[in-house]
């Protein structure tokens, strides 16, 4: 029989393909190295760095952990009047928090939502179950008066982002 890996001639069962366990090694290392390398199937541009790249799925939209890590950062021109220390920036969603312990939606740390705070302020009422705060301006940390809307929550999911 002849080794499917080296060419060598080698003596066995009739159903052997390779005359060693060192060649079949190899063969087994290439099959999978081709198996799992992508040849350029899926070239796509990486909407961080716009830098192209060979993805290894259809959905795969960024080159690598940290560009997609960086996508998640939507918030980054917080304004520098949130460093004092009553008012905290909620670095995932960027709403701004006031510490008011006594409220009746504070976290466990006393923190409430400054945008619901001056609503309901604004309205002289506490907000309903079914009532949200929206950002006329969408931007999160910005909590004028102006640029706050008390509205359903069904109509807030009806507007387009």
């Amino acid at each position: 029989m002849i080794c499917s890996k080296c060419g060598k001639s080698f003596e066995g069962r009739s159903n052997r393909k390779y005359c060693s366990k060192q060649c079949y090694d190899k063969a087994k290392s290439n099959r999978h190295y081709h198996k799992n390398k992508n040849e350029g199937k899926y070239v796509k541009e990486c909407p961080m760095c716009k830098e192209q790249f060979n993805g290894t799925r259809k959905e795969q939209k960024y080159c690598s952990r940290k560009c997609s890590g960086s996508s998640k950062r939507i918030f980054l021109s917080i304004p520098d009047c949130l460093e004092n220390a009553s008012r905290k920036i909620d670095k995932t969603l960027g709403y701004v928090r006031v510490y008011a312990p006594m409220h009746k939606e504070a976290n466990t740390w006393g923190y409430v939502y400054e945008h619901r705070l001056i609503a309901e302020n604004v309205i002289g009422r506490k907000l309903k179950d079914n009532e949200v705060v929206h950002h006329i301006n969408r931007i999160r940390w910005d909590n004028k008066e102006e640029n706050l809307l008390v509205m359903d929550k069904i109509e807030h999911g009806k507007i387009k982002t």
